[in-house]
């Protein structure tokens, strides 16, 4: 329409172009006509391949997975000139597509909770700069959740948000689904899946079964991964906070007063209204007032050290080149000796650091006796006075010590100690007076 405007105006096919930053070539394909639909954009090539198409899409609605180079050599026998490569890109075209099937798994009350993990970034906490991660649980059919923001993955750190979450919502689902992390999964071959040791101590623990997901497929989960993207778009995109402490408190107060009292799109239901009913069929906690530690072991170095998280812990010294045990928390550990605590660590968030004890080293904390040489205990067996003369002939006198000392020893065989002894007090009143 700009152009028959431009056109009907006057200006010529090059001043249209300019006029509405085109190019003059556009310009022209519709300057001689007012109707769009009637201008060529494109020139349709005859193609050596064109006799075969129809023979070509027959024979993949009946054998979809049949290869582009089986198509080639067919169609090759029946008179075809051209390229396998074009055979290759027409079928990529009109090959059927797989579509994935989804069907909807709903959960009965108290059947299953779904736990994922989601990276946040990155947060500065102590004056260290480290990965955040946003650890999510969500209840299958009541669709509670609990959130909680951390700086590691480890395993004594997941027990502690597990922990934290079977305590949000009261109670204990029969089945707990994750993903392939390590702390769940420490090896899976096909459908085997060996489930990491700490883990089948605290289900056991809590009274829950672990089950892993499809490697490579989150719809499994789905639940749970809708929920982290939820958290991340609803709650922590430019979110402000002042470390992680209160990024979580911001987090439950999100949780108490939006995620969990909005009506949820799917169920049509408050999950915390959904969540009284559904506590009825939760397990109930164990008596367990803190989260369960993880049972880890070490080599001790000969300085009885050892190593966690790039930090370094000492040990008694009794340990040095021993395998030590201890039990992991969140915040410390724990060192372990015939089923004893024998020493505590609080857990370091650096690297590189190294936290030692005193009392771990008690021979280096003995006053050590100095100890005289055989020349030292002769010459001040000469007199009383030898002792302090030594100190003074050290401090004053040039040439070599042990030289000097020789040749008093030797001059002492003439004299008797009475006279040493005055000779020798004499000299420090003279010559070696320090007042």
């Amino acid at each position: 329409m700009k152009i028959v405007e431009c056109r009907e105006a006057g200006l010529n096919k090059t001043a249209t172009a300019k006029k509405l930053s085109i190019h003059r070539e556009t310009v022209a394909k519709y300057w001689d006509t007012n109707d769009p639909s009637q201008v060529k954009t494109g020139f349709n090539r005859p193609s050596k391949l064109d006799p075969y198409k129809e023979y070509i899409i027959n024979r993949l609605q009946k054998w979809p997975e049949l290869s582009a180079q089986r198509i080639f050599e067919e169609i090759q026998v029946k008179g075809y000139p051209g390229s396998e490569r074009n055979v290759r890109r027409y079928v990529a075209t009109v090959r059927p597509k797989k579509v994935r099937e989804f069907k909807p798994y709903e959960t009965m009350p108290g059947e299953q909770a779904q736990i994922d993990w989601g990276h946040c970034g990155e947060i500065i906490e102590n004056g260290h700069r480290k990965k955040l991660y946003v650890f999510v649980f969500c209840l299958g059919w009541s669709r509670v959740r609990y959130v909680e923001f951390i700086t590691s993955l480890n395993m004594a750190v997941f027990n502690g948000c597990l922990h934290r979450a079977l305590q949000y919502v009261v109670g204990v689902p029969g089945t707990i689904l994750f993903d392939n992390a390590k702390t769940v999964v420490s090896e899976r071959v096909g459908t085997i899946v060996k489930f990491n040791e700490n883990l089948l101590q605290l289900a056991l623990k809590y009274g829950f079964t672990p089950k892993a997901c499809w490697v490579s497929d989150p719809e499994t989960k789905g639940k749970v991964e809708s929920n982290v993207k939820y958290v991340k778009r609803g709650f922590f995109y430019a979110r402000e906070f002042n470390g992680l402490r209160n990024l979580n408190d911001q987090a439950q107060t999100w949780l108490n007063t939006i995620a969990n009292k909005k009506v949820h799109g799917t169920t049509g239901c408050v999950p915390m209204e959904q969540l009284v009913e559904e506590q009825a069929y939760l397990k109930p906690i164990p008596n367990i007032d803190t989260p369960l530690p993880v049972y880890e072991s070490r080599k001790a170095t000969k300085t009885s050290l050892i190593s966690i998280d790039n930090n370094k812990y000492s040990v008694p010294s009794f340990l040095s080149r021993k395998t030590v045990n201890y039990q992991r928390y969140e915040d410390h550990i724990e060192i372990i000796h015939q089923n004893k605590v024998i020493a505590k660590h609080r857990l370091n968030q650096g690297k590189g650091k190294t936290v030692m004890d005193d009392a771990h080293y008690p021979e280096h904390n003995k006053q050590k006796a100095p100890r005289k040489c055989a020349l030292q205990t002769e010459f001040e067996a000469l007199a009383l006075e030898a002792a302090a003369y030594l100190q003074g002939l050290s401090r004053y006198q040039p040439g070599h010590l042990r030289r000097q000392m020789e040749e008093i020893i030797q001059l002492s065989k003439q004299y008797d100690s009475e006279a040493i002894n005055q000779a020798m007090k004499s000299g420090l009143q003279s010559r070696f007076r320090t007042d």
